[in-house]
């Protein structure tokens, strides 16, 4: 099939459009989105699927929204030989026509009904819908791999190509085959049908005769099981008989004893009564006696706490006067420190001062020093600026003076050299052009002269001869060279504003010295301006000096005429026995001041002296610190002690005087000698009853009183036990006896008989079904082997085509492998195997479209081909493979009809020899 026009009016979105596609090569159809490309193919597909009368909502879908209109197609297309016109319109003014144009010439018409049933026919008889549905991809599914086994035109060209027939001669014999297992198993080999129900029948009938041969046997174990009820039954009742007979003896036994038992609960009674009033009677001695005792040690307590709470409250008073006087003395050593503090002040002043003047010296010649080397950098900046020679127009000129050297020699090695010698009167006069040397214009008598001829050289002896000599070709190429690297060494030397290599080298050195002076000296500005601009301290220095001693002086005379005498301060020295040496000098020539010096070293002299007295004095002021906080602490542990003390002797006396009115209330009660005198009057009624209990507890064991309620309550246990067995072996019994009356009224013999001939009937069947099933499957078994076989080689030819078109894309390590369904099942490329769905998604897209176009290419031939259209392809794929797809669709143009498109033309722009058709909107 080839498909020429396509023709829509009022079709979805499109007006009227008609488009024509080339027999064969490739169509490429641009256009926007929504301008009506896919339409295209959907309409083809309508056009044969469906008369001019169809309701399908396929019909009212592509109807224009609010528009009365019939929706037409009309498609030219070569069908099987013959040319076909075929148009149809649906829902308004519906018609269908075809014309069809035979090969030999003849045209025959058809409309309505008829049109649509011919046109059917004719597309159904040349068209595979198999083949038509693999080359026809729609939107969105460029990624779906075609699976074309049941393609009848690719399965007859690969059984053509390979010479291999799929089924022989014998296909119906396939198809009965194939018809025959089916009745017996699934696709997947499992029993079915007749077969599998036969199965289910033999397990059925297997079933309810195991059924009837467990009802029998559990009939039979019902009748020993019965008989063995009745023996046990009987054993249990005469065990139960003689039971109840020991029970009453013991029942007898119970009521003699209860009178003994009786008697010896009263007696047990009134012995508890007695030991409860002697320990009554116990607990009030004891309790008087505790009183009696805590009285006299209360008393002895409250007087020694009174002895200790007199010597606390001294020891606190005692406390509390030493810490008034640590107080007194750590007071005048921080008046001391204070002093000493204003001395160190003072002294670290002076010292700044003097370091002040020290630096301000060191500043001046810093700075005196600093405009020297300024001068020394200035002076080299402009010796640098004068000097243009650097180590690169050092090399320059040296190279350029090597080329002259070089240039010149083989200037020498290359042209003639001729020596002119002078050996008559007559003269000699020497003319011409590219001469080397000094050439005088004549020669004196016996004079000669060397010269090397790049030009001509003219010897001439007046009105008697002239000798011209010429160099040759290449001795003007190699004078070329010479004046070219005498003229760059001379632009090299105006440049660098010297006269030779020499003078060039001399300028590099001094430029060295001078930079290397100049880096020098800049170092020593750094290091002198490391702190800042000298100048800007001195200034500071000055201001600050200037108004520091005229202070100074001020301070000085003030310290001079008011500062006041320390030993006027009455007894500074009392308080501090217990902390200094009795030799400590520390305030001995406190009253003299020393006069300040005037030397940085002597007033730091000063500076350490005076602060080690205020470090002498810190450590007077941290041991009176020590002393009061020790003094402190003792005294708040004496006034704590003493308040403790207070309490106790306190709590002391309340106690005793609690006991005093404890005791007194109980003698109100009792006195101390009745006390004594109920405790033994208790004790002597305790023994008595005790005897008497003993009594009574003999005459109880002797009679076993405390064992006959035991045992008569575990004899009744064993009595309930043993009629409790009694009942369930008779309840047992019952229930058997009904069990087996009942299987005597359902007859069970009688079905166990019958379900043995049902399973022997169904088992006949079943394994007669069964050797025609196990028939069947060897034969497809067999069959489908060959038929496998068969399969690898028709399939040789779809693959090799397909390697071949990927070749061309992927290199010559491309390979494919393809499935029972003739769909590639796995993709080899620079040895890397892997399964189509592992891929990515641009090569799966590629894979498929290369896939259809084997498969167009192999059927192109017969009349079975069809058109391979991609609607909206190869937008996964990189510019690299657009090119290599784009050369491989063009290529597929010249063997059958390619029909793409799109809305990027960009992708095809490398498809050769295609024709691009756009759709405006």
């Amino acid at each position: 099939m080839r498909l020429h026009s396509l023709a829509l009016r009022d079709f979805r979105g499109v007006r009227d459009r008609t488009v024509r596609f080339r027999a064969l090569g490739t169509t490429v159809v641009v256009g926007d989105n929504e301008v009506g490309k896919s339409s295209l193919v959907e309409a083809f597909g309508l056009i044969f699927d469906l008369p001019d009368d169809s309701k399908s909502t396929r019909i009212r879908d592509i109807q224009p929204v609010g528009q009365d209109v019939g929706p037409e197609v009309t498609v030219e297309l070569s069908l099987g030989g013959r040319e076909l016109t075929y148009a149809k319109r649906w829902l308004k003014n519906r018609s269908t026509e075809l014309t069809v144009v035979e090969p030999d010439g003849r045209r025959q018409s058809w409309t309505g009904r008829e049109a649509h049933n011919e046109a059917e026919r004719l597309f159904h008889e040349h068209v595979d819908p198999v083949l038509w549905q693999t080359l026809m991809v729609s939107q969105g599914q460029s990624l779906v791999l075609p699976t074309p086994a049941d393609a009848e035109p690719l399965i007859t060209a690969v059984t053509a190509e390979s010479g291999t027939p799929v089924d022989g001669a014998s296909m119906p014999l396939v198809t009965a085959v194939e018809h025959e297992y089916l009745r017996y198993w699934t696709p997947r080999g499992k029993p079915t049908g007749d077969f599998a129900r036969s199965g289910k029948a033999v397990a059925a009938a297997e079933l309810s005769f195991q059924q009837a041969l467990q009802a029998m046997e559990e009939v039979q174990s019902d009748i020993r099981r019965a008989e063995r009820l009745t023996l046990d039954l009987e054993d249990v009742s005469g065990r139960l008989a003689e039971h109840l007979t020991g029970v009453e003896e013991l029942r007898e036994r119970k009521q003699a004893t209860d009178e003994i038992l009786l008697r010896r609960d009263s007696v047990r009674s009134r012995a508890e009564t007695a030991r409860a009033r002697l320990e009554n009677h116990t607990r009030t001695r004891l309790e008087r006696e505790r009183l009696l005792d805590e009285v006299e040690r209360f008393t002895k307590t409250e007087a020694e706490l009174a002895a200790r709470r007199a010597d606390a409250e001294l020891v606190a008073k005692t406390a509390a006067e030493t810490v008034q006087a640590a107080e007194a003395a750590l007071a005048e050593v921080v008046e001391l420190k204070d002093v000493r503090r204003t001395e160190v002040q003072a002294a670290e002043r002076r010292v700044s001062d003097l370091m002040d003047r020290a630096e301000l010296d060191r500043l001046i010649g810093q700075q005196t020093e600093l405009v020297e080397v300024r001068a020394r950098i200035a002076a080299a900046g402009t010796v640098l600026d004068r000097i243009k020679v650097d180590d690169a127009m050092v090399a320059a000129l040296e190279d350029a003076r090597a080329a002259v050297v070089e240039a010149r020699a083989a200037l020498a090695a290359g042209v003639p050299e001729v020596t002119v010698r002078r050996l008559g009167a007559e003269p000699v006069e020497l003319s011409g052009t590219g001469l080397e040397g000094n050439v005088p214009p004549d020669l004196g008598f016996d004079e000669s002269t060397e010269v090397l001829v790049s030009g001509e050289l003219v010897v001439g002896v007046p009105g008697q001869v002239e000798v011209t000599v010429r160099a040759g070709g290449e001795a003007a190429t190699l004078r070329s060279r010479v004046d070219d690297a005498v003229r760059r060494e001379k632009d090299l030397l105006k440049k660098a504003g010297v006269k030779d290599v020499a003078a060039a080298r001399e300028l590099l050195r001094k430029a060295d010295t001078a930079l290397a002076e100049l880096n020098e000296a800049r170092r020593t500005e750094k290091s002198l301006t490391a702190g800042g601009d000298p100048g800007e301290r001195i200034a500071v220095l000055t201001a600050r000096l200037g108004v520091e001693d005229a202070t100074a002086d001020d301070a000085a005379d003030e310290r001079g005429g008011k500062q006041p005498a320390v030993e006027g301060v009455p007894g500074q020295m009392s308080l501090f026995a217990e902390f200094a040496s009795p030799h400590d000098t520390l305030f001995d020539d406190f009253e003299e001041p020393e006069p300040e010096p005037d030397d940085l070293t002597g007033a730091q002299r000063a500076l350490d002296s005076a602060r080690d007295a205020l470090a002498e004095v810190e450590r007077l002021l941290a041991d009176a610190e020590f002393a009061v906080a020790q003094a402190r602490k003792a005294a708040d542990e004496d006034r704590s002690e003493a308040q403790n003390a207070r309490a106790r002797s306190e709590l002391a006396g309340e106690r005793l005087a609690a006991a005093v009115e404890s005791l007194e209330a109980a003698r109100s009660v009792l006195d101390d000698d009745a006390v004594g005198a109920a405790e033994a009057e208790a004790m002597t009624e305790v023994e008595a009853v005790l005897e008497e209990l003993t009594a009574v507890q003999e005459q109880a064991d002797a009679a076993g009183a405390d064992r006959v309620a035991d045992e008569l309550a575990h004899a009744l246990a064993v009595a309930k036990r043993l009629q409790d067995e009694r009942d369930r072996l008779r309840d047992a019994l019952r229930t058997t006896e009904g069990r087996l009356e009942q299987s005597g009224r359902d007859g069970l013999a009688t079905r166990r008989d019958v379900a043995e001939l049902e399973l022997a009937a169904v088992r006949a069947e079943h394994e007669s079904l069964q050797r025609r099933a196990e028939a069947a499957r060897r034969v497809h078994e067999t069959l489908s082997r060959h038929r496998a076989e068969a399969q690898t080689k028709y399939s040789e030819p779809l693959q090799s085509r397909i390697e071949a078109l990927g070749r061309s894309v992927y290199g010559p390590s491309f390979r494919v492998w393809l499935d029972d369904d003739l769909a590639v099942a796995e993709r080899e490329l620079d040895g890397a195997r892997l399964r189509v769905e592992a891929l990515s998604t641009g090569a799966q897209e590629q894979l498929a479209i290369i896939t259809r176009l084997a498969i167009s290419h192999l059927v192109s031939t017969g009349e079975g081909s069809v058109p391979v259209i991609f609607d909206d392809a190869l937008g996964w794929s990189d510019k690299a493979r657009l090119r290599d797809m784009g050369a491989l669709l063009g290529r597929a143009g010249d063997h059958g009809q390619v029909i793409i498109l799109t809305c990027m033309p960009d992708r095809y722009e490398y498809v050769p020899k295609a024709t691009f058709i756009t759709l405006d909107g």
